[in-house]
C-alpha cells in the first residue's frame, strides 16, 4: 500500500492544483443522478463583495502561500474550475468571477451541460476561459431523457450541438482545451462512444462511475464500469476514468455557501467545513479530509484504475 502511495508521488508531480467551486446548485437539467443538492443555501454568488473575498482567501493561500498541498504535490498553477448546478445560468455574474479569478493568477475551467454555449443570452468576454469540461452521457435522444438531460421545453444537447458548441467556444478562447465528461451508469454502460470521441479530439475524456446518490436504479457494478472502460481502450482515445474509490475524498471542493466540503469515505452525505471567508482558506481545510495521494492518481490515464482500487491511503 505503502509503496503504491510511494510510486505515485515519486513519478508524476501535478502541474495544477484543481479547485471546484460549485457556484450554485440551479440548474436547467434534472440529472437523476446529481450529488449537487444543498437545499437552495444562501449562494455566495450572489455578493461581488463576497466573490472577491472568496477568490482572495484561495489565491493568498494556495497561490501567493506556501500551503502544504503546494510543499506535498509541487503544483506550479491553480486552476479554478466553476461547476454547479449550471454556472452559465449566472449570466454576467459567472463572466465576472471568470474575469476576477484570472486577474488573481488562476487558471480557469467550467463544467456545464452546454446548452448555454449554443443558447446564451450573454457573450462570453474572450479569452477567459482555459479550459471546459462539457457533460455528455449519451448520444441517443431517450436515454439523455430518461437520465434527465433535458430541460423542461425538451431540449438535449446533442452529438451534433457538441460538436457546434465546441467549434464555436474556441473561436473566442484562444487556445482553450477540451474536456468530455461521461457519468456510466445502468442507461449507457453498454454504448459505444468511440466515434465521437475520435472526432472531437477532446485533450481528456473522462469516464466516471456513477456515486450512490439520487436514484439507485441508475448504479452498476464494477464489472459493468470496466467493461464500458475497456470496450474504449484500445481506440487511442485520451481515457482517465474514475471508479468510486477515485472519487472519494481526492477532490478540493467549495459549496455554493462557500465552504470546502467533501464527500464521505464511510457512505453518502458531506463532510463541512467553517465558510472559508470567515476562518479563512487554510483553517477550513483542515476541517475535511484530502487524499493527496489519490488526487495525483485521478491525473494518470486508464492505469489508474488499477492504482485506485488498491485503496491508496494519504500518509
Amino acid at each position: 500500500m505503502k509503496n503504491i502511495e510511494r510510486t505515485i508521488n515519486e513519478t508524476y508531480t501535478p502541474s495544477e492544483l484543481v479547485i471546484n467551486w460549485h457556484i450554485t446548485e440551479a440548474c436547467n437539467y434534472n440529472c437523476t443522478y446529481c450529488f449537487a443538492k444543498w437545499g437552495k443555501p444562501n449562494e455566495l454568488h450572489r455578493s461581488l463583495e463576497a466573490i472577491e473575498k472568496l477568490l482572495d482567501n484561495l489565491a493568498d493561500y494556495f497561490i501567493k502561500g506556501n500551503s502544504s498541498l503546494k510543499q506535498k504535490l509541487g503544483y506550479e498553477n491553480v486552476r479554478l474550475n466553476i461547476a454547479g448546478g449550471e454556472p452559465m445560468m449566472l449570466g454576467s455574474t459567472f463572466s465576472i468571477v471568470l474575469m476576477l479569478a484570472k486577474q488573481k493568477g488562476f487558471k480557469t475551467s467550467i463544467i456545464t451541460n452546454g446548452h448555454y454555449l449554443l443558447n446564451s443570452k450573454f457573450d462570453l468576454p474572450n479569452n477567459v476561459l482555459d479550459m471546459v469540461g462539457i457533460s455528455f452521457d449519451s448520444q441517443r435522444y431517450d436515454v439523455r431523457c430518461e437520465i434527465g438531460r433535458v430541460d423542461r421545453k425538451g431540449n438535449s444537447l446533442s452529438s451534433d450541438d457538441l460538436k457546434f458548441a465546441l467549434k464555436k467556444l474556441s473561436s473566442t478562447q484562444k487556445g482553450i482545451k477540451t474536456k468530455i465528461n461521461t457519468v456510466v451508469n445502468k442507461l449507457n454502460w453498454q454504448e459505444n462512444f468511440s466515434s465521437l470521441i475520435s472526432e472531437i479530439k477532446p485533450y481528456k475524456w473522462k469516464i466516471l462511475h456513477v456515486m450512490p446518490y439520487g436514484e439507485d436504479e441508475l448504479l452498476i457494478s464494477k464489472e459493468q464500469f470496466n467493461y464500458f472502460v475497456n470496450m474504449h481502450s484500445n481506440a487511442g482515445l485520451p481515457i482517465f476514468a474514475e471508479s468510486n474509490s477515485a472519487m472519494t475524498e481526492s477532490y478540493l471542493m467549495i459549496d455554493p455557501k462557500g465552504r470546502f466540503y467533501q464527500n464521505s469515505s464511510s457512505g453518502p452525505g458531506y463532510k463541512y467545513s467553517e465558510c472559508i471567508n470567515d476562518i479563512g482558506a487554510e483553517v477550513a481545510l483542515k476541517q475535511i479530509n484530502f487524499n493527496h495521494a489519490v488526487f495525483i492518481a485521478r491525473y494518470f490515464p486508464i492505469e489508474s484504475i488499477a492504482i485506485l482500487e488498491n485503496k491508496v491511503v494519504a500518509s
